[in-house]
């Protein structure tokens, strides 16, 4: 657990939250969506975003622009198969690999490890329905992909889709070559009214969406806004690749991958879609005032109590911050859960959500701020660990046994993945490691813009 020290550096990112007393001191907490409370964006032609790698001062110079991203996944959960092998949330004894399954252990050896590698959930069966029954679709494949397009009843379509979706298949390529499967289905509506007139489950804020048991991606044509188009491709075409790796086809079986390692990949290749060293993800990494949990309930603590600030730790928040705004991260050992998401969409705070899944992968691919993932090699470690099974133990750590003799196994948790990939301790380990990689990278990275504006 970090301690807040006074009259550093460090305090700036802890105490900022004084400085934004009517996010934060009305309703003394931090729920709700921050960044969608806080941002500011500044519109182009046709209400398209700028983008750029660091905020530009707007009329105040010591206002920055948060400008935070648009999310572009939806949840396609009532799609997916019923029988789902997940490590995060269940109870340990739901967490075994099935015993029932001879193939799956090694009878002729009980006294030795079983040989049980997968769980043998069978995905489903059933046919699911063609896209946009009542659409003519147009074939326009390309080398990685396997596109139709609905033809255009008015205006024009986006020149070489099939080129543009090469170029980010070549940028998942350099990050997540691991990860690369076979040729990718992609239906795209001519419009986004067509899109929500022929796909029920798609809400009306979203431009893309995976389906995991369709195995596809379906978007809609936007020749106005392409990058955004684009970055919602990378996001949902990253899903389809977490998807493959953690199921391959030729399996039987379903394997859930983490919600917030699947989602918080996905934002992290959003971003370096139209740059490789990131974009207002990577923004909002650097100028909003990020919080620990317990920080947070230690600064409400106060404000309760009346105790304010002293002068030397406003001094202290004033020198680093370029921004007020401020937003809670939650204990990292309750954000693993997959009930986590649902929580956050409970209380209207995706967004926020989004962002510490962002943070968190951010740290564990990528914690330079270069185009090159320098930690790509633990992170391939690391995701590669979580489709492994091991010795399930019992609270004296001796292997458990089934009826017949055979060892049990129990799919890798998280903490053990990141232990073995990293070195963490723990999940409080890994917490705490974040930690000193995030403040001083945004005290760096601060820096950079208060030369910009002196």
């Amino acid at each position: 657990m970090r301690k807040i020290q006074i009259g550093v550096v460090f305090l700036s990112a802890v105490m900022c939250a004084f400085f934004a007393l009517p996010v934060f001191a009305e309703s003394e907490n931090l729920e709700g969506s921050f960044l969608e409370k806080a941002r500011k964006v500044q519109s182009g032609g046709g209400g398209e975003r700028k983008t750029q790698a660091l905020p530009q001062p707007v009329d105040n110079k010591d206002t920055y622009s948060i400008k935070s991203s648009t999310l572009s996944l939806i949840r396609t959960g009532k799609e997916q198969p019923a029988a789902v092998y997940n490590e995060t949330d269940c109870e340990e004894s739901d967490c075994e690999a099935p015993k029932t399954q001879s193939a799956a252990v090694n009878t002729d050896k009980p006294n030795a490890a079983a040989s049980v590698k997968k769980p043998q959930f069978k995905k489903e069966l059933a046919p699911a329905p063609e896209p946009g029954r009542n659409v003519k679709w147009i074939d326009s494949s390309s080398r990685n992909f396997v596109i139709k397009v609905e033809p255009q009843t008015s205006g024009v379509m986006t020149p070489n889709l099939g080129m543009k979706f090469e170029t980010v298949h070549q940028s998942l390529g350099k990050n997540i070559p691991w990860m690369m499967s076979g040729k990718a289905k992609v239906y795209v509506y001519q419009n986004r009214q067509s899109f929500l007139k022929n796909e029920p489950v798609a809400s009306s804020w979203s431009g893309a969406f995976f389906s995991p048991s369709e195995d596809r991606i379906v978007m809609y044509d936007d020749p106005k806004n392409t990058s955004k188009m684009i970055e919602q491709f990378t996001h949902e075409l990253t899903h389809l690749f977490v998807e493959e790796f953690f199921n391959p086809p030729s399996e039987g079986y379903k394997l859930e991958p983490p919600v917030w390692l699947n989602e918080g990949l996905a934002v992290n290749m959003e971003d370096i879609a139209s740059n490789s060293k990131g974009g207002v993800w990577a923004s909002d990494l650097v100028v909003i005032n990020i919080l620990s949990d317990s920080e947070k309930k230690k600064l409400l603590s106060r404000l309760r109590s009346g105790q304010g600030l002293s002068a030397q730790e406003k001094r202290a928040a004033a020198a680093n911050m370029v921004s007020a705004k401020t937003v809670a991260f939650t204990k990292f050992s309750d954000f693993i859960k997959n009930s986590s998401y649902d929580i956050a969409e409970q209380k209207g705070d995706v967004e926020n959500w989004y962002f510490q899944a962002y943070a968190m992968v951010r740290f564990l691919f990528r914690t330079k701020n270069s185009a090159y993932p320098d930690k790509r090699m633990q992170f391939e470690q690391f995701t590669k660990m979580l489709k492994t099974f091991e010795d399930k133990k019992d609270a004296k750590g001796n292997v458990v046994r089934d009826a017949s003799g055979r060892i049990v196994k129990k799919r890798i948790s998280t903490e053990a993945a990141l232990r073995k990939a990293y070195g963490f301790r723990d999940i409080n380990d890994f917490e705490n490691k974040f930690w000193k990689w995030l403040v001083p990278m945004q005290r760096q990275e601060r820096q950079k813009i208060n030369n910009m504006n002196p």
